[in-house]
């Protein structure tokens, strides 16, 4: 997957400039892409320096990877506060916050709004409308937290 390599050519990169990448995307077409970067820090908030000193290293290293034979636009952006999760594991960090899942229920794609309980490696346990579901990490599509303005 594009995503994971280009994670990987970055993340020595961009550590070293005392952030993490949160999650990459990728849209456009066969010729032209966008590469959105999202970063984020430990015990810190994302500046608008974050984002500029991460899009002169990134643009750099893109520029010179031989599997982007495209056209592309860069943009390095904080993942907010109605961040989306790229993975299972981000959501552990977030226990007791409300946010939006997208999984299968018995075969059905379903969308639920609730509150996290809890987070396993493979399962996910969250409270929506007083129920509470399990949704094992093979059903989980994806998720976003639910910022204060959201709710």
């Amino acid at each position: 997957m594009l995503e994971q390599k280009i994670a990987d050519i970055l993340k020595k990169d961009i550590e070293s400039l005392g952030c993490f990448i949160w999650g990459i995307e990728i849209s456009g077409g066969s010729f032209s892409k966008h590469i959105v970067i999202y970063i984020d820090k430990k015990d810190d908030l994302i500046t608008l320096e974050d984002c500029e000193n991460v899009n002169i290293q990134a643009r750099e290293v893109l520029d010179n990877f031989s599997e982007l034979n495209f056209n592309f636009s860069l943009e390095i952006s904080s993942p907010g506060i109605d961040r989306k999760f790229f993975n299972i594991n981000q959501l552990k960090d977030y226990l007791g916050e409300t946010i939006n899942l997208s999984c299968f229920l018995d075969g059905k794609k379903c969308k639920l709004k609730g509150e996290l309980k809890e987070v396993s490696d493979e399962e996910i346990s969250l409270v929506s409308q007083g129920q509470i579901y399990q949704i094992l990490k093979g059903d989980y599509l994806s998720s976003n937290l639910l910022g204060a303005t959201n709710e």
